[in-house]
């Protein structure tokens, strides 16, 4: 191919990166409740309100195990480890 006078030449960059963030998994605490100051427990198992509503129930260590989880909020805590990997073509 004969270069033109006044054409520019072509070029093209190509990127490979690797990025990785929180390294090592760090459950890093953003949010607590007021009660107790945990970020998984926000007191009302272990209230004396709470004791006659779960004794009422008909299976109480089930009423406790979903409580538990329906208060595990995921956005106490930060991102979990995230690793992306990508390539960048410039042209």
């Amino acid at each position: 191919m004969v270069k033109k006078e006044g054409e520019e030449k072509k070029t093209a960059n190509l990127t490979i990166y690797l990025q990785v963030l929180n390294v090592f998994n760090t459950k890093n605490v953003l949010g607590v409740y007021r009660a107790t100051g945990n970020p998984g427990d926000d007191g009302y198992l272990t209230s004396a309100a709470a004791q006659t509503t779960i004794a009422g129930q008909n299976d109480p260590q089930s009423f406790s195990d979903l409580y538990t989880v329906k208060i595990n909020n995921p956005n106490n805590y930060s991102r979990p480890r995230v690793i992306r990997i990508g390539l960048l073509l410039d042209f």
